[in-house]
C-alpha cells in the first residue's frame, strides 16, 4: 500500500520515525506549523499539497499515485473541513488537534483539558518549529518590531503579543518516546516560572503515529473520506464526517 501523508512539521521526528519502520511505502509533505491560527490558510495550502499529487503524476514527476492521503491534522479550528476526496480516500484523525494525537487520543486530551484547564502544551515539534512564550522569543521578536517600526510601536505590539498569555494557567510539556532532549522540558519549565504558571510533565503516546503510518485506522479514532466525499464536521464525539459531493 503507498500512503502519502501531508502533515504538520510540529511532527516531524514521530511520524519520520515510524514512517521509516512501515511496511507500506511513504510520501510526506510538510506545512509549517501554525496554520490552525488561520483556518482557511491551512485549508488553502492542504487543497494545495493534495491537488500537487495529482499534479506530479500528471507530470510524470510521480511513478504512483498514493492509495490513500493521510493528513496529520485533527479538526484544528475548522481547517480540514471542506477538503474533498477525488478518486483517492483521505484519512483525518478524529481529534480536536495535534495535541490529542500526541497524547495518544481524543479521549486522554479531553480528560486532562478538564483536569487541567488553561493548559498551554509544549513537545519537542512545538519548541523545534514554533513561537513559544519564552523570554528570548518576545524579546527576539521586540528587536524584529523595533527594527521594523521603531520602539514605541515595538513595545505596544509585544504587549498585544502577550495578550493571549493570559488564557492560560499551566505547561504541559509532553514527553516523546521516539526523541528526547534534557533542553526541552527544562525551557517548558522555565517558561512556567517566567509567566507564573504551573508546570506539569506528561508521557506522550504515539499509538495514533504509528496507526497513521501503519494503515490501521479504525472508525472509532480516523474518518476515511472516500471517493466523491466532501470532510465536514460533526458537532459529536466523532468530530468529522464524510458527505457525497
Amino acid at each position: 500500500m503507498r500512503i502519502h501523508i501531508i502533515a504538520c512539521r510540529v511532527f516531524t521526528r514521530e511520524l519520520s520515525y515510524y514512517a521509516s519502520r512501515s511496511p507500506h511505502v511513504i510520501d510526506i509533505t510538510w506545512l509549517p506549523q501554525g496554520l490552525h491560527d488561520t483556518p482557511e490558510k491551512l485549508r488553502r495550502m492542504l487543497k494545495d499539497a493534495i491537488d500537487d499529487i495529482y499534479i506530479q503524476k500528471e507530470k510524470q514527476m510521480l511513478k504512483h499515485l498514493p492509495d490513500y492521503i493521510v493528513l496529520g491534522y485533527g479538526l484544528c479550528s475548522n481547517g480540514v473541513v471542506g477538503l474533498e476526496s477525488r478518486d483517492i480516500p483521505l484519512v483525518i484523525p478524529r481529534t480536536d488537534d495535534c495535541i490529542a494525537v500526541f497524547l495518544g487520543s481524543q479521549k486522554r486530551y479531553l480528560d486532562l483539558f478538564e483536569k487541567y484547564n488553561g493548559t498551554y502544551w509544549l513537545n519537542n515539534g512545538w519548541i523545534e518549529t514554533a513561537f513559544i512564550p519564552s523570554k528570548e522569543m518576545f524579546e527576539r521578536r521586540y528587536n524584529e518590531y523595533k527594527e521594523l517600526y521603531g520602539e514605541e510601536n515595538a513595545e505596544f505590539l509585544l504587549e498585544q503579543d502577550k495578550l493571549w498569555t493570559k488564557n492560560y494557567n499551566t505547561c504541559g510539556y509532553i514527553d516523546s518516546s521516539v526523541y528526547t532532549c534534557p533542553d526541552y522540558p527544562l525551557l517548558a519549565e522555565k517558561i512556567a516560572k517566567d509567566r507564573g504558571w504551573k508546570y506539569c510533565r506528561f508521557d506522550g503516546d504515539c499509538r495514533l503515529i504509528k496507526a497513521i503510518t501503519q494503515g490501521t485506522w479504525t472508525d472509532e479514532e480516523f474518518l476515511i473520506c472516500p471517493k466523491g466525499h466532501r470532510i465536514e464536521a460533526a458537532y459529536d464525539e466523532s468530530k468529522i464526517s464524510a458527505v457525497p459531493i
